[in-house]
């Protein structure tokens, strides 16, 4: 019994005991509710420091939060959700007891909880226990394909240079659709994340057509480990560029930029630090959008690195037997080095070993049917459309299509294209010609930036397009375009293809020697039959039916030129919507129907018409012609006297080109002028002649016109100026010594000279005539030894010089230069002047050239060095120096005897210079250096060093396999430099 009053007790007092603390759950309700309120306000103040600890660190430093520092928020979270649950009751629910005690112990609980959670913020409020590190940069890089062959190897050196380049920020990398940017940024991106030490954070950045500021800005701030919150817009970009700012430095790869990104916009700073910004694009305007401080372009594969791509791609050369192996070297040619057009080809035929199924796919290839190439259409032809309707209007789009007309890989001549574009009215009338031609150029530059037509080695004088653009273009165009340039074809096409829809023709570059028929084509507007060659001789003769153009009132650009026409039918005399006749060339062509009433032609191109025996009729009445071309005719045949009164009656006329014509301008007046003028004074009246090319009797004659041109300041509107003179005076002989020398137009600052017989520039000319020459070219002049002698010529503006056959050439000057000369000289160029053994004077080097920028020698057999003459200073210095090329010079020992200072050296070409067995640069080894030395191996292995350490620092910019390509390049661009100015002199006969 004791045992169990015991029991009873400790029951009873256990119960009071629950009763009790109950019955203070209820009476101390409020209490509890207060002290709960009270502590959890001190948690949320906690927790307001900690979190705004968190955003600074990780915004601004990218560190991370410790998982207790999660689990703490996470916690408060839940804390403030059960207090929300508690609800605030009502009156009756005060009086209800059990809802009080109910709601009291929950209070208690909470209180707990808060209590709990204090206690374990203010182990780490105060210090720097809530982070761990910074954010762990992920290391795995992006897949990549393997880059093929060494141009894209150089592009990507290329690239890698200016991003470590101190001096370079902003970098474009552009190029056509396909062509491999992003495999080669891809291969970068890989190794700046491998270094690691050289940029505190790498990001790759996908931005693609479809723009979202949004989108990218959430990409890029996830990768700086600092995602925003939903309710965050316009704070983003302050917040982006804070924490990049933040970084030590960084790079940012911006992948397939359609469209100008504002990088302002975005967040990313461009002010430092050695930060870098890249990104690639089609279209070189968002280059300069986005003001990049280089821009570098990707083009497509050599032939060679593109076959080993095809090859391996099909399966590899083992698939492919000796049959096939010619057929599968066409069709990777015809991918026209596009890496993804050969993986997609490629792929496409991947084991095939069937003969038909390869020359099918050449056929399609050649034919621009590639229908049935697998996955062609989708990947190839989707990529470069979409680029074709990124153009920024129709207008530019039609300009686009217009160039399909020309054969595959033709080099496009960029004046004649924009001529066809003004004839055809895809250029308006308006402002003059060369306001329509300067559109046109822009109209060009587009099509170039947006990489859907490419300048031929960087000139600006021909363009082409890549094939697959081409076939592009064919493609879009196949309803209203019949192209068949350049297919070797014999026989006209047959007349069901002359269909109604047709808009332009193309059979250029053909053997075509009879066109049949009477095509019904009311909306042709360009037909081109030129070029008709048969084995590279223009076909013996080429006709056409009576009727041929009788049904094609709507043309406007007719090309027959380099033909073997004879005649020409009339109906081309009924074409009165014809802006443009071009029949240059056409040396069989006697005869041609009138054309007074072709009231619209702007162009009309004789030149080179060797047996026309008569200017055509009606000449008087073409009103609106600004370009008339007669030059080149046989002046054995007379064609009557000067059409002086013709000319009058054109007042838009702006280019004449008579050179070689069957008339030469004299001193004595024209019969058929009424007044009794000169043909020169006749001239002097076509107000809006820009372009004029003619002959002259003689200097007396030359002289005369242009005394009369700048009293009347008709040279001064002239942009270029053609003639040839002689030293053979009509009517009488004039002796050497009393030779009258050129009177230079001053508006001249281009010349060149062929062929003549003199030893100096001063022998022909006033010296003080060429101190306004910027460039000047002389090729031919076999007599001539110096291009200065007795210190009084002087070329204080000349910044282009090349020399070019000057058998006895012996230097620049014999003599010491004046002090002016030559001071703005930027290019020198010589080339087989074989009797030069020294070419520059070290007082010309020291006192004159130190603006030059490029020095080009080659083929000098008896050159032995390029500075002559010992000097007793140790160093001199070319500082703007950029490129330096000495080619075939096999007795060449030296550059210079002391050191040459060339810190802007970027390009260096040796090619056979057997005895040139050391360099006599100082580099500064302190600066990033960016160059190409483009030389072979075994004569790089035999050059002696004084600086091991200059070996070594410029190794890696050795480019064997450049050599040739770079040969090319200069080669091609020589026959572009001599650009015109205001007046060209272009020959001398003597």
């Amino acid at each position: 019994m004791e045992i169990v009053r015991e029991l009873l007790s400790c029951a009873c007092q256990s119960a009071w005991q629950q009763i009790c603390q109950q019955l203070n759950y209820i009476r101390e309700h409020e209490e509890n509710d207060q002290t709960m309120q009270r502590e959890l306000g001190f948690l949320r103040c906690q927790e307001k420091d900690i979190s705004a600890k968190l955003n600074a660190g990780n915004l601004r430093h990218g560190k991370r939060p410790r998982e207790e520092v999660t689990n703490w928020l996470k916690n408060l979270e839940e804390i403030d959700s059960d207090v929300n649950s508690l609800g605030s009751g009502d009156a009756q629910f005060w009086l209800n007891y059990y809802s009080r005690l109910k709601r009291s112990k929950k209070t208690v609980q909470i209180l707990h909880r808060v209590r709990d959670l204090q206690a374990r913020g203010n182990s780490f409020a105060q210090s720097e226990d809530i982070f761990i590190d910074s954010l762990s940069e992920t290391s795995s890089g992006l897949p990549a394909a393997t880059l093929h062959g060494t141009s894209a190897e150089m592009k990507k050196e290329e690239i890698l240079q200016c991003i470590m380049d101190p001096e370079v920020g902003k970098i474009g990398v552009y190029g056509m659709g396909g062509v491999g940017k992003t495999t080669i940024m891809r291969q970068i991106y890989n190794q700046l994340k491998e270094k690691k030490d050289d940029f505190d954070i790498v990001m790759w950045v996908t931005v693609s057509s479809v723009f979202e500021l949004a989108k990218l800005q959430g990409t890029i701030a996830e990768q700086l480990g600092c995602p925003f919150s939903s309710d965050e817009t316009s704070s983003r970009a302050v917040k982006l560029c804070e924490a990049l700012r933040r970084r030590r430095n960084f790079v940012i790869i911006l992948d397939d930029i359609w469209d100008c990104v504002s990088l302002q916009t975005v967040g990313i700073p461009e002010d430092g630090n050695g930060s870098k910004i890249v990104w690639t694009t089609r279209f070189m305007d968002n280059c300069n959008s986005m003001e990049s401080q280089k821009e570098i372009k990707i083009e497509g594969l050599t032939d060679e690195e593109a076959w080993s791509l095809f090859k391996e791609k099909v399966g590899g050369e083992d698939i492919i037997s000796p049959e096939i192996k010619p057929i599968a070297e066409q069709v990777a040619r015809e991918c026209r080095g596009l890496p993804l057009a050969l993986i997609t080809v490629g792929r496409a035929l991947r084991k095939e070993n069937q003969l038909p199924v390869w020359r099918n796919a050449l056929q399609e290839l050649k034919t621009s049917s590639i229908d049935q190439i697998k996955d062609m259409a989708k990947y190839v032809f989707g990529s470069l459309k979409f680029s074709y309707d990124r153009l920024s209007s129709d207008r530019i789009r039609a300009c686009f299509l217009y160039c399909a007309l020309y054969p595959e890989d033709y080099q496009i001549s960029v004046d004649e294209l924009i001529e066809y574009w003004m004839a055809e009215g895809l250029i308006d009338e308006e402002g003059g010609i060369q306001t329509e031609k300067d559109k046109g150029h822009a109209y060009l530059k587009e099509l170039k930036d947006a990489c859907m037509i490419e300048s031929v080695h960087g000139g600006d004088v021909y363009v082409r397009m890549h094939d697959l653009i081409r076939d592009l273009a064919i493609n879009i165009t196949k309803e209203q375009f019949m192209v068949k340039a350049g297919l070797q074809s014999k026989e006209s096409p047959k007349e069901e293809e002359w269909v109604e829809s047709l808009e332009r023709v193309s059979l250029m570059r053909n053997y075509i020697e009879e066109f049949k028929g009477q095509p019904n084509c009311p909306r042709l507007s360009t037909l081109l039959l030129h070029c008709q060659h048969l084995h590279g001789q223009i076909t013996e003769q080429v006709t056409f039916s009576d009727t041929f153009f009788k049904h094609m009132h709507s043309l406007r650009v007719l090309d027959l030129s380099q033909t073997g026409i004879e005649s020409l039918p009339g109906s081309l005399s009924d074409l009165m919507n014809l802006h443009a006749l071009i029949l240059s060339n056409c040396s069989k062509l006697k005869l041609l129907p009138s054309l007074a009433k072709l009231h619209k032609l702007r162009q009309l191109k004789l030149g080179g018409l060797s047996s026309l025996k008569e200017l055509p009729h009606g000449l008087e009445n073409l009103v609106k012609l600004w370009h008339l071309d007669i030059s080149h005719g046989d002046r054995d045949r007379e064609w009557g006297s000067f059409p002086s009164g013709v000319l009058l009656k054109m007042p838009c006329l702006e280019i004449l080109s008579m050179r070689r014509s069957r008339w030469r301008l004299s001193y004595k007046s024209n019969a058929n002028a009424e007044d009794n003028s000169t043909i020169g004074e006749i001239i002097i009246r076509l107000k809006k002649l820009t372009k004029f090319s003619a002959d002259f009797a003689d200097v007396l004659a030359f002289n005369s016109y242009t005394n009369k041109a700048c009293e009347f300041e008709h040279l001064r509107n002239l942009d270029y100026f053609l003639f040839t003179l002689s030293y053979k005076y009509e009517g009488h002989i004039v002796e050497n010594e009393s030779m009258e020398k050129v009177t230079l137009p001053t508006t001249a600052n281009s010349m060149a000279i062929r062929d003549c017989n003199f030893i100096q520039l001063s022998d022909i000319f006033h010296w003080d005539d060429l101190r306004q020459l910027i460039s000047c070219s002389i090729d031919g002049c076999e007599e001539m030894k110096w291009f200065g002698m007795d210190g009084d010529i002087v070329f204080p503006s000349l910044e282009t010089l090349r020399l070019w056959c000057l058998h006895s050439f012996e230097g620049l000057y014999k003599e010491k230069a004046h002090e002016e000369t030559l001071k703005n000289l930027r290019k020198l160029e010589i080339v087989g002047c074989h009797k030069l053994k020294y070419l520059i004077s070290n007082d010309l080097l020291v006192n004159n050239l130190q603006n030059l920028e490029e020095i080009i020698i080659r083929r000098c057999e008896e050159m032995e060095g390029i500075i002559s003459g010992k000097t007793s200073a140790t160093m001199a210095s070319l500082p703007k120096l950029k490129r330096l090329t000495l080619s075939e010079l096999p007795l060449l020992t030296s550059i210079y005897h002391g050191k040459l200072v060339c810190d802007s050296l970027s390009l260096m070409e040796i090619g056979y210079c057997p005895n040139l067995k050391e360099l006599p640069f100082l580099i500064n080894k302190g600066r990033p250096l960016c160059m190409w030395i483009a030389a072979s191996k075994k004569w790089w292995e035999r050059l002696e060093w004084e600086d091991a350490q200059l070996k070594e620092l410029l190794q890696p910019f050795l480019k064997p396999e450049a050599s040739r390509r770079i040969r090319m390049i200069w080669e091609f661009q020589y026959k572009q430099t001599i650009k015109i100015g205001k007046v060209d002199l272009q020959e001398l006969e003597y």
